[in-house]
Order: structure tokens, then C-alpha cells, then sequence
């Protein structure tokens, strides 16, 4: 018998015990820009193909995150980045539970949510202030045409916040698609290469404060 699972406003993802991917919601489609036709039969790393937050192997056919589920031991919730059909990085928190289909067979259940990571921001500190500090440094300008928006701003404080995509949409009012142009707007007149280093170059330069 097929999986079947309620709606659910956060993306879900299924995996059998030989790591195909079974199960693909639509906030999963929205999380990553792929719809269920492609996912769902192939290899879950070929999909996802996720990098760990300090850039090393995660995703691969012996993905160390099957083998716990294959032993029936869901894994602690991890971290890890993958990209967007659109090229954007994500940073994602992965949930994981087991459950037996029919024939006892585990399928792993992740639960994933788009983050901006505290390590992953104390990773990028030190780079991005001494970045900021050099006269010829990519820092916010003076000029009307480089400083963000009120609606940019708007957005920058949702994701120092440790707000996603879909949260921030719905916090403001606007579409997904928006608030991805918004950031990717924020990337280029803060310089960043991410979303997590945009938030850590917001706050040095003062755009942000938390609180």
C-alpha cells in the first residue's frame, strides 16, 4: 500500500530503504522548486544532493543518514545546504522519523525547514568583518540606488529573525517568488554570497539590530 499522509504546510519527504524517494508533498515543492514528477523513483541524493553546512560530502549512496534509518535508529536533526531549482543556496533543518510500511520495510520520514543557521553565521563572521571593514569592501553605499528598500529591510529582519521563505511570505503579505527576488536584491547590494551572510553583513553594518 502506498504512503498516504494529511496536508501539511511544511515540506515532507520520504525515503524507502534503498534510498528512492517515495513520498514528495507540495511544500516541498515550494521549499525547493521541484515537483513531485521529478523526485519521486529516484535516488534521494541524486534530488537533494546536500552538502553539510562547513562544505563536506553528506549526500551519496551510502549516505550515513540511510544507514541509521536502515537500522531502524532515526538520526539526531541535522543540518544541510542544498540548492534551489533557481540556483539560490538553502539552508535546511532536517527532522527524521522511521515508520514500517506493509511489509516491515523502513521508510524514513524528513521533515525539512529552511533556516538561517547560528553556526553557520558564527562560520561566516570573521570573514565577512574583516570584508566589511576594507574601504573597498561590498558594504551597503550611501546612494539611493544601493541602499535596500523599506520592503528589503522589511525582509532582512525576517531573516535575521531565522524566518524562511514561506514564513516571511506570509508574514508580509507577499508570494514566495517575491521574497526570493527581495533577498536575491539584498545579496547583491550587501555583496553576500548567502543568505546567511547577508544577515551577518546587515547586522555589522548596522541595517539590523537584534534584540
Amino acid at each position: 500500500m502506498p504512503l498516504r499522509f494529511g496536508a501539511s504546510a511544511e515540506a515532507l519527504v520520504a525515503i524507502d530503504d534503498q534510498g528512492s524517494i517515495v513520498f514528495w508533498n507540495d511544500a516541498a515543492t515550494r521549499l525547493l522548486g521541484r515537483d513531485a514528477a521529478q523526485a519521486l523513483g529516484r535516488p534521494c541524493h541524486e534530488v537533494l544532493q546536500g552538502i553539510t553546512p562547513a562544505g563536506g560530502h553528506l549526500c551519496g549512496p551510502n549516505c550515513p543518514v540511510r544507514a541509521s534509518c536502515r537500522e531502524l535508529r532515526a538520526p539526531r536533526r541535522f543540518e544541510m545546504v542544498v540548492r534551489h531549482t533557481d540556483g539560490a543556496e538553502l539552508w535546511l533543518e532536517a527532522t527524521t522519523c522511521i515508520v514500517l510500511d506493509e511489509e516491515d520495510r523502513p521508510i524514513a520520514i524528513h521533515l525539512l525547514s529552511e533556516a538561517v543557521s547560528a553556526r553557520h553565521l558564527v562560520d561566516l563572521a570573521e570573514t565577512v568583518i574583516r570584508k566589511v571593514s576594507k574601504p573597498d569592501a561590498s558594504a551597503p553605499t550611501t546612494s539611493s540606488d544601493q541602499m535596500p528598500t523599506r520592503r528589503e529591510l522589511d525582509v532582512l529582519s525576517c531573516l535575521a529573525e531565522g524566518l524562511g521563505t514561506a514564513l516571511i511570505a506570509a508574514r508580509l503579505g507577499l508570494s514566495t517568488a517575491t521574497v526570493r527576488n527581495h533577498i536575491q536584491n539584498l545579496m547583491f547590494k550587501l555583496g553576500a554570497h548567502s543568505r546567511a551572510e547577508v544577515v551577518v553583513i546587515a547586522i555589522k553594518t548596522g541595517l539590523v539590530q537584534l534584540h
